[in-house]
C-alpha cells in the first residue's frame, strides 16, 4: 500500500512539474519575473548582482522541481490528502442519499473534520514520515519509460476515482 501510494504521489509530482514546464511562459511567477525584467531599473539592479533572466528562470524551474520541498511536491502532497477527503466525502454523500440523513449540520461537520484528520494521518504515514517519498522518488526515477507510462495511467485512474464517487454522491442527492 505504501509503495502504491508513493507511485501515485510521484506521478502527481511529475505531472505538476511537466505542466509547469509546458506553461512556464505564461505561468504567474515566471511571467512576473519576465515583466519585471523589462523595467530598466530592475534589469540594471539584477545585472549588477550578476543575475540574468536566464538565471532567474532557472531558479524558478528549480523551485518547482526540487523533490525535497519544491512547489510541485507541495502541490502533489496537497492533492494526495485531498483525494482521500474527496473519497470519504463522496462515500458520505452516498450514505446520506441511500441510508440515513444526518441529524444536524453539526454532525455532518464533525464527520467532515474526522475525515480530514484521517486523510492527514494516511498521507503522513504513507508519504511524509521520515521523508519516505524521497527514497521512492529515487527508485522510481530509475524505472524504464514503459513502467512510468503504465503507472501514470493507473495514477490517473486513482486520482479520478474519488471525484467520480463524489459526483455520484451529489447526483444521488438530487431529487
Amino acid at each position: 500500500m505504501e509503495r502504491f501510494w508513493n507511485i501515485v504521489y510521484y506521478c502527481a509530482y511529475k505531472v505538476d512539474y511537466k505542466l509547469h514546464m509546458a506553461f512556464r511562459k505564461i505561468e504567474p511567477v515566471s511571467l512576473t519575473i519576465r515583466l519585471l525584467y523589462k523595467i530598466p531599473k530592475f534589469r540594471n539592479f539584477q545585472e549588477k548582482r550578476g543575475r540574468s533572466l536566464l538565471n532567474m528562470d532557472k531558479d524558478v524551474q528549480d523551485a518547482f522541481k526540487r523533490p525535497d520541498h519544491g512547489i510541485s511536491v507541495i502541490f502533489a502532497g496537497g492533492l494526495m490528502g485531498l483525494l482521500i477527503m474527496i473519497l470519504f466525502f463522496g462515500l458520505q454523500l452516498l450514505y446520506i442519499a441511500f441510508i440515513e440523513k444526518p441529524k444536524s449540520f453539526e454532525q455532518f461537520a464533525i464527520i467532515f473534520i474526522i475525515y480530514t484528520i484521517i486523510s492527514v494521518l494516511i498521507s503522513y504515514i504513507f508519504l511524509f514520515r521520515k521523508d519516505k517519498y524521497l527514497k521512492y522518488f529515487k527508485e522510481f526515477d530509475k524505472e524504464p519509460r514503459k513502467w512510468k507510462i503504465k503507472w501514470a495511467w493507473i495514477s490517473l485512474g486513482v486520482i479520478l476515482f474519488p471525484f467520480v464517487v463524489m459526483v455520484l454522491g451529489f447526483a444521488a442527492l438530487t431529487p
